[in-house]
């Protein structure tokens, strides 16, 4: 196996999602060879609904994919941050010029439909139903075995499976177990026909409802519909059992019982959705390092980001970029490409993880008084100083062209 032909890599991608197929892609763009094991079905990027901040997009416009994702998005160039009667607590902008490219709202499977087309036009082979067994990583090269009894040979692998990684698992049996954040995410969405009192502005924004009830929230979809999002404190998360025994029509009932005398379109949301969704929300804080031999992890597979972020999609993107352009420079040297990655990333995502962490305190259940200072906090802040570390996050961007790992090196 050695170091690849040319003194490129064979890079073995287990993750099908956002983060492996954006990888393939830059790796392709870098004259990289991989291949991608999923272990769903194609279908896999049905899921809920995603914002993709300037710095995601700016990601994919790298890929040339940035236009295709708006033709199937809705644009959401402001946010509106409202309480419970409808009242303006304050209106943000979500990047602007500077910042490259515009912030978009839209279903995860839009996002994975415009990556799978892409893999599918540049024949990265993408393989489904392979689920992870175990990895035989050594100095020689790695070798992943899946479950249905195929092996797959290469000089390294990147686990990019998700918030319960397998990968992670299997190279880190001391990391800690991805952790409910104490709040579970309920979802639905719906044609903007079946909603016709809904303003252009609402449809073309992110909404933001503050109330003693709980969170509500909602904004753009797909092109043509709206998606909604409430956030319901818990102490443990649902069993899988308990998750199937959801029925839309029970969920409705609870949403209402929470949301009922919300501000309108609320109400009207959850009375007209067709299909409504709850999950357990999970984190990883901190693991002690992504990369252990010839493996490394991306994306949730490293650092499992809370919804309550914004920030979940782009940092997979981001991670992708970056750790193909480091192995495009790197000569060979995976290992220096590897600490590099960990040394330049970490950082910033434990910041972006903790800052969910915390907005997740401003969708508590409280009294109505609470809920009044609460909501009089927001606005003074939101108007004072906007919401914290937010130009960091969306204006990171990753300079394709630049050879960060020979500036190291020298």
């Amino acid at each position: 196996m050695g170091d690849g032909m040319n003194g490129k890599f064979n890079v073995l991608i287990v993750g099908g999602g956002i983060a492996g197929q954006a990888l393939a892609l830059f790796l392709e763009k870098a004259g990289i060879s991989s291949a991608i094991y999923e272990a769903r079905g194609p279908s896999h990027g049905v899921g809920g609904g995603l914002a993709l901040s300037p710095n995601g997009m700016n990601v994919l416009a790298a890929l040339g994919l940035a236009e295709a994702l708006k033709a199937r998005a809705s644009l959401a160039p402001v946010s509106f941050f409202r309480d419970e009667r409808g009242k303006l607590l304050a209106r943000l902008r979500n990047g602007g010029a500077k910042f490259g490219e515009p912030q978009i709202s839209a279903m995860r499977s839009d996002l994975y439909a415009v990556l799978a087309a892409a893999v599918g036009e540049k024949r990265v082979p993408l393989n489904y139903g392979k689920r992870l067994a175990r990895i035989e990583n050594d100095t020689d090269g790695v070798i992943a075995h899946f479950t249905d009894g195929m092996t797959a040979r290469g000089d390294l692998l990147v686990g990019a499976d998700g918030v319960h990684s397998s990968t992670r698992h299997e190279i880190m049996l001391e990391a800690p177990e991805p952790e409910f954040v104490g709040i579970t995410g309920i979802g639905g969405r719906l044609s903007l026909a079946e909603m016709p009192e809904l303003t252009s502005e609402q449809s073309r924004s992110l909404t933001f409802t503050f109330g003693p009830e709980g969170f509500f929230g909602f904004c753009g979809s797909s092109a043509g519909e709206e998606m909604w999002w409430a956030n319901l404190p818990r102490h443990e998360p649902y069993s899988e059992k308990e998750l199937e025994s959801l029925s839309t029509e029970v969920l409705r009932r609870l949403l209402l019982e929470r949301f009922g005398g919300y501000y309108q379109p609320i109400p009207a949301l959850i009375k007209r959705t067709h299909d409504i969704l709850a999950l357990n929300i999970f984190d990883i804080q901190s693991l002690p390092k992504w990369y252990v031999g010839r493996v490394i992890l991306i994306g949730d597979a490293a650092h499992a980001v809370s919804p309550n972020s914004g920030q979940g999609a782009s940092l997979a993107l981001e991670d992708a970029m970056y750790l193909a352009k480091l192995l495009r420079d790197c000569s060979s040297n995976y290992a220096a490409a590897f600490a590099l990655f960990e040394r330049d990333r970490k950082p910033r995502v434990e910041r972006i993880v903790a800052a969910g962490r915390r907005a997740a305190s401003d969708k508590e259940i409280v009294s109505p008084l609470k809920s009044k200072l609460r909501n009089f906090l927001i606005a003074t802040t939101l108007r004072l100083i906007g919401i914290p570390g937010i130009t960091d996050a969306i204006g990171y961007r990753i300079d394709w062209d630049r050879d960060d790992f020979t500036r190291e090196a020298a």
